[in-house]
């Protein structure tokens, strides 16, 4: 008789069987399933609203699901709180950073776990620990210092080598690169093959495509609450993986050729200056050009537009708007002007995330007449229309919305106030490829209608897709400028750096 060799499999360190979730009767997720193995990274991607961070939250024990079974190395358990999932060695790293501003690098690494001698924290020894511990990761940051003087690149960091000192086993990292840029995202990602290496799971969220296809081994594809696909990263593209996430195939529309000789300067700036910031910027933007603003983190791009809406103080130059010179001493002053902004940081500075969608979008209104709440109601239906915003109803808390619908919102906002300069700062971070693609449709026919739109991104295909020109900025500088034609991202780099 033959003897059948008897195989031994690994089981998963997680499963996620047959989990739903619904909020009064409404269906957020529907019979998901997810596997991952130890020093694995899955991709967890989908459209904004997909149902992505319900998944996250019930694994992290924020949330519990309505249905399902959560498995870790094959024994079945049950969070009712964070702290469960904490125990179980599962950390999750959130878009929203959970750090104590006053507190050191130190202080925030070691929380709830300082050594003491005699209820005395050594501090010297434990700076000297936090420096070993952060190194091992190729991680450099001041670690007397306090948090709030940390750049977004290094709160990012220290959020994920707190993880790491609490020995997580599967580490679920939310947007990790959307705050970040250059070579800060390329320092991330080589953290997370770092953690691969030592064992650790990593459940990796991202809209940006390059990211998932050179770091995950396996893909889980989410739509409207759905389970829509899932396999090996090798046997797929970013095609078919845009076509499971968004339903449909993307067309990228031509934009429309601006005459220069002819279309009128509706934005004029010369001479602008702030000391150690911004040195001597001078620049015109046309009636419906896009005019990108490219440059490393830290080359002065969002300093610039914010001194431009007024939110930023300036030493000297003029700014002009049709012809007239106007001095935007506030952003008040500057939409009575008609400028408007996005800014990087919409949670924060473009939304009240504790108002309706309806109060927000007429929150910048510039119109001076009463209008009734029906009209209101009309008016806004049509920008979320407009927009394919994905919301409950008019009346849902701004801050009950995924990111990229957030960011629609402050789109709506925008084109109820009735400007005409439209400054925007890193719109589409943080949002899925299908609402690029419409947030970039709807810039492209607000500039049609007569808009005029400055564009700050930091992903260079972005700018070069959607601009007429672009202004390339290093240091506080502009040090370059090209047309639609002549722009690349080999020559875009050359500047940003300087021109070396």
């Amino acid at each position: 008789m033959k003897m059948i060799k008897e195989v031994n499999v690994i089981p998963p360190l997680l499963e996620m069987r047959n989990i739903s979730k619904n909020y009064s009767g409404i269906t957020v997720l529907n019979n998901i399933n997810l596997k991952i193995h130890a020093g694995e990274i899955l991709a967890l991607v989908g459209e904004n609203g997909a149902g992505k961070s319900t998944l996250i939250k019930i694994l992290s024990g924020a949330i519990k699901s309505n249905a399902g079974e959560l498995i870790i190395n094959g024994e079945k358990v049950e969070f009712n709180t964070p702290l469960d999932a904490e125990k179980n060695e599962i950390v999750t790293v959130y878009q929203e950073f959970n750090l104590f501003p006053d507190l050191s690098v130190t202080e925030n690494l070691f929380y709830g776990n300082f050594h003491k001698t005699k209820g005395t924290i050594k501090w010297a020894a434990l700076h000297q620990e936090a420096k070993k511990f952060l190194n091992e990761f190729g991680v450099d940051l001041p670690v007397e210092k306090p948090v709030y003087n940390l750049s977004i690149a290094q709160k990012q960091m220290l959020e994920i080598a707190k993880a790491l000192y609490r020995n997580a086993r599967l580490m679920i990292l939310d947007e990790p690169t959307a705050v970040l840029g250059g070579d800060d995202v390329d320092r991330l990602l080589s953290i997370v093959k770092v953690l691969q290496k030592r064992g650790v799971a990593v459940i990796f969220i991202s809209h940006r495509l390059n990211e998932i296809f050179g770091l995950a081994d396996r893909y889980l594809v989410l739509k409207d609450g759905q389970q829509i696909g899932d396999g090996e990263i090798k046997d797929t593209d970013p095609d078919q993986l845009i076509s499971m996430m968004v339903g449909r195939h993307i067309n990228t529309a031509p934009r429309t050729k601006i005459n220069y000789e002819v279309n009128e300067v509706v934005l004029k700036v010369e001479g602008l200056n702030r000391d150690g910031i911004l040195h001597n910027i001078n620049f015109s933007l046309h009636k419906g050009e896009v005019l990108g603003i490219a440059g490393l983190r830290g080359a002065g791009r969002t300093e610039l537009v914010r001194a431009i809406f007024g939110a930023d103080p300036i030493d000297s130059g003029n700014i002009f708007v049709d012809g007239h010179q106007v001095i935007n001493t506030s952003p008040r002053v500057a939409i009575q002007n008609g400028i408007g902004l996005v800014p990087e940081d919409r949670g924060r500075q473009g939304l009240f995330k504790n108002l309706s969608c309806l109060q927000n979008i007429f929150m910048a209104s510039s119109k001076n007449k009463v209008i009734k709440r029906e009209e209101e109601q009309k008016q806004a239906d049509n920008y979320v229309k407009l927009l394919k915003i994905k919301l409950p109803h008019l009346d849902s808390l701004v801050g009950s919305l995924s990111g990229g619908n957030q960011q629609k919102i402050v789109l709506a906002k925008w084109l109820e106030s009735g400007i005409r300069v439209l400054l925007l700062d890193e719109p589409t971070r943080g949002v899925d490829v299908g609402a690029k693609a419409q947030i970039y449709s709807v810039v492209r026919d607000l500039c049609e209608q007569g808009m005029s739109v400055v564009l700050i991104s930091s992903e260079l295909p972005e700018i070069l897709e959607n601009s007429h020109r672009v202004l390339v900025m290093c240091k506080g500088e502009i040090t370059g400028e090209m047309d639609h034609e002549s722009a690349t991202e080999e020559g875009i780099m050359k500047y940003a750096v300087g021109g070396l």
